[in-house]
């Protein structure tokens, strides 16, 4: 085998042990690739996932006013719950967790809240499936209706701190 030098000379090389040295490595990464392959698809075959009937069949709780939590994280600083609320219901006025700010997910369903002490029907807002509700840990309690039909939240709770920027000065 030959090759060029720097100053564009020929010269003669020992070909056998570059070469073979060459494919051993280009062999060895091929190999390695190989691995590093069925190991991903390996991972990808036990993906952990749950319908809607696997998820209503988790351990729950529920109020007298029907509200059904699922809780995803428990036991520190974070909480997170699939909530489940029925049909044309009021749901009272009540806190958040105390020092924390929970960001509320709308899933599915017609879903209206407000802010205050007392329900009021002028303080209801609209929130459509996939808009998102932030309750800062300064705000007062909050209430809730549904419309004809179910809704599902997804309820995220942590300390402020936590909780980036962005999402705690939403308006």
């Amino acid at each position: 085998m030959t090759r060029r030098t720097a100053d564009n000379r020929v010269r003669e090389t020992s070909s056998n042990k570059e070469g073979t040295d060459m494919i051993r490595m280009t062999v060895a990464s091929l190999g390695a690739a190989t691995q590093l392959m069925m190991a991903t698809g390996a991972q990808a075959q036990s993906l952990f996932t749950l319908d809607a009937a696997a998820i209503n069949a988790l351990p729950a709780t529920t109020s007298p006013q029907k509200v059904t939590s699922r809780p995803f994280l428990q036991g520190g600083d974070t909480v997170s719950a699939r909530v489940s609320l029925p049909a044309n219901a009021d749901i009272p006025p009540h806190p958040h967790p105390v020092g924390k700010v929970a960001i509320v997910t709308v899933l599915s369903g017609d879903f209206k809240v407000g802010l205050g002490d007392k329900f009021d029907d002028a303080a209801l807002k609209t929130v459509a499936p996939g808009g998102v509700i932030i309750f800062r840990e300064n705000d007062p309690k909050h209430f809730a209706r549904t419309g004809n039909g179910p809704v599902e939240l997804l309820l995220v709770a942590a300390p402020k701190i936590s909780i980036a920027p962005a999402w705690q000065a939403a308006k």
